[in-house]
């Protein structure tokens, strides 16, 4: 097999980093947005008297839009300047939820208003994600991919574990409209750290304008995907079942530790506390360290090492087992994320990273979306929470010992060099 050249248009070595660290600045803040929010709604609408079904209904709202837009968003991303769209979706979100704070300032807030924005602040975050995981190799060198991706995931993860407590807090000392006024300023000051920062069109060819033209794009995009890169492929084919066998993956751990083990809700939460540092901690080593080849194998070794957890999750009965396997859970998503992200930035051609990079978001979204209702299905009517936790863990084990073992055959190339 051989290697997708890299584009010209990526910086040499001694490139400077000042526009990458602005461009990490701004998603750093739109992350910390998107998780601050992602807890916030909910509590506002138990705050406003809605119901389970509601908090569940306005969680969908913003989940689904994901799934259908991220291809489509990567449509738009490579088919012209990706960081003034990435500036316009933020705009653009911002925008949504300072009418949304006008609305429920007039109004009063309503399940229907949250729902409604969730569903806006959906459609833009595919093709926010799609533009910024192309622009990337634009802002640093090939070599330092890897390190790039790992502190975008140190931010994201680091979000993940400050977000929730930050909305808690919100949530509690303001009223819910100005709760969403503070979120609009989070995507405000991401657009204005972009200002004035560009990145070339990708498009070896000037784009076809039109629905005809964009979904000609799609359909190439799709087509690269099924016959491009053997790296590629293994990549997309192992992110589909992982998504899928891990879908309800976090509600059938939280099950297992509550239920089966007997732990209470603040132990559970300070397990996954324990587990979010290490991710933070982890990203941040790769972020200075980190091998610039070698991508599709250390891929392989992570979803090996999150299917042996997610196993062990399932049998043992320690607590001291349990946070050790979602140490190691956490450690190897880390893993799987950064060099998943810096293979397809170093063998995808240029002007396709765009669609292949949404595609991916939609296949991981819509692979969580199908386990979490096979989930629903099976679980406590075919099979219980500790036999799925086990049967989903060896599935993961044995693809990532596959596709590990793919590459050290030379079956398929893992390497990231050029």
């Amino acid at each position: 097999m051989t290697t997708q050249p890299i584009p010209k248009s990526h910086p040499p070595a001694s490139a400077p980093t000042g526009r990458f660290a602005r461009l990490w600045a701004a998603y750093t803040v739109n992350v910390a947005g998107d998780e601050f929010y992602t807890l916030a709604v909910p509590l506002i609408v138990y705050q406003v008297g809605g119901t389970a079904a509601a908090m569940s209904l306005v969680y969908a709202c913003a989940l689904l839009p994901q799934v259908f837009m991220g291809v489509w968003g990567g449509v738009l991303a490579d088919r012209q300047d990706r960081v003034r769209l990435l500036r316009l979706c933020y705009l653009c979100s911002a925008l949504t939820l300072l009418l949304a704070y006008a609305v429920f300032s007039a109004t009063g807030v309503s399940v229907v208003g949250l729902a409604t924005t969730a569903v806006l602040l959906g459609v833009m975050a595919p093709v926010a994600a799609a533009s910024f995981d192309s622009s990337l190799p634009h802002f640093v060198p090939p070599d330092a991919l890897a390190r790039a991706n790992a502190a975008t995931e140190a931010s994201r993860t680091a979000c993940v574990v400050l977000g929730p407590a930050v909305a808690g807090f919100a949530v509690s000392h303001l009223a819910p409209e100005q709760t969403v006024l503070f979120n609009s300023l989070s995507f405000a000051v991401a657009c204005l750290l972009l200002h004035r920062i560009t990145s070339p069109a990708r498009s070896a060819a000037p784009a076809v304008a039109g629905l005809a033209g964009q979904w000609r794009d799609l359909t190439t995009g799709l087509r690269y995907l099924v016959s491009g890169n053997t790296a590629v492929r293994a990549g997309v084919l192992t992110s589909t079942v992982v998504n899928f066998v891990f879908g309800a993956y976090e509600p059938m751990v939280v099950y297992r530790m509550r239920n089966g083990l007997g732990l209470g809700a603040g132990t559970v939460g300070l397990v996954f506390a324990v587990s979010g540092v290490v991710s933070v901690a982890v990203a941040l080593l790769l972020s200075w360290k980190a091998p610039s080849r070698g991508y599709l194998a250390v891929m392989g070794m992570s979803v090996a090492l999150q299917g042996l957890a997610v196993a062990g999750t399932g049998v043992l009965t320690s607590l001291a087992a349990v946070v050790a396997a979602q140490v190691a859970f956490a450690t190897g998503t880390v893993l799987y994320t950064v060099y998943w992200r810096a293979l397809r930035q170093t063998l995808v051609p240029g002007e396709l990273l765009g669609r292949v990079a949404g595609t991916c978001r939609s296949i991981a979204y819509a692979g969580a979306f199908l386990g979490s209702a096979v989930s629903a299905v099976v679980l406590n009517r075919f099979l219980g929470v500790d036999t799925a936790l086990l049967i989903a863990g060896l599935v993961s084990t044995a693809l990532g010992v596959a596709v590990a073992g793919c590459v050290w055959s030379g079956s398929v190339s893992g390497k990231g060099a050029r």
